[in-house]
């Protein structure tokens, strides 16, 4: 009676296996679907289109249809993303769909969350005899998330040109920062000028937006000091200048004139310094 008991139990068992390995197989000239390939991915926040597909499971179709998207998550439209149209088409006969654009804003500011994250889901199918999520039972890849990743740096001006160690490239000399609000003022050779070590300029960093990691670095005519050999020295920029805290570069042209009272027009141009201040 055991020996029978011990066979009927691993018949059952056997059986019960087969069942769970069979795969479900569909009459796709009953069940159609459509889907979208994949169930999620990432994106940096960098200005660039993610482009998404979706596909088409079921009986050759002989007619165009269209699948209308929704998108939901704490990604705003216009401000983290921008689309240009939700409605998406399947050509006759193809199983993959044209492409869904997704242009992602780069809004240059450190995100407030953690994540911003759009969903996007399948709302409506123009053919009727068209399923959404492919399964009749268990409906796989109805939606699609997909999360942006912050790509800008946490710092602030003062984190980083606060420092005593920031490279002059012209010349090459190591000079010293320090952070008043939004005024980096820059201290040592930032000409590369051996007779004149300790000059010093002011630039004032705005950044694009509010908020923003990159901006304008500018400056007024500037009193820089005076050499060893006692002549007096100013500044004056020239073209535009910029900044970006996360590389910690600040780039600006800088005039350099000199104080000469035995001429008419006392301050005299004597070359440009191109400077790239990058802080280490």
């Amino acid at each position: 009676m055991k020996i029978l008991k011990t066979i009927l139990y691993t018949a059952i068992i056997l059986i019960s296996l087969g069942c769970e390995e069979e795969p479900q197989l569909y009459n796709f000239e009953e069940f159609k679907f459509v889907s979208f390939i994949d169930e999620s991915d990432e994106i940096l926040e960098n200005g660039e289109t993610y482009t998404i597909a979706l596909r088409y499971d079921g009986s050759v179709l002989s007619e165009d249809f269209s699948v209308n998207l929704n998108i939901a998550g704490n990604a705003q439209e216009g401000t983290d993303y921008s689309v240009v149209n939700k409605l998406i088409t399947f050509k006759a006969g193809e199983i993959k769909s044209e492409p869904f654009e997704i242009t992602i804003i780069d809004n240059l500011v450190v995100n407030d969350v953690t994540d911003k994250m759009l969903e996007i889901g399948i709302e409506s199918v123009s053919n009727p005899n068209i399923d959404i999520g492919v399964g009749k039972i268990l409906q796989a890849n109805k939606t699609f998330a997909l999360k942006i990743v912050d790509n800008e740096c946490t710092e602030s001006i003062a984190d980083v040109f606060d420092s005593s160690n920031i490279n002059a490239s012209y010349g090459g000399n190591t000079v010293s920062g320090s952070v008043s609000g939004d005024v980096v003022i820059l201290n040592g050779d930032l000409i590369g000028y051996g007779s004149f070590p300790n000059a010093e300029l002011g630039i004032t960093l705005t950044p694009v937006v509010p908020g923003a990691t990159i901006g304008e670095a500018s400056f007024d005519d500037y009193a820089a000091g005076t050499d060893n050999g006692g002549y007096e020295y100013q500044f004056r920029q020239n073209g535009e200048g910029t900044y970006d805290v996360c590389t910690g570069k600040i780039t600006v042209g800088i005039d350099v004139y000199y104080l000469n009272l035995g001429t008419t027009s006392p301050w005299i141009y004597w070359y440009t310094a191109n400077t790239t201040f990058t802080a280490q």
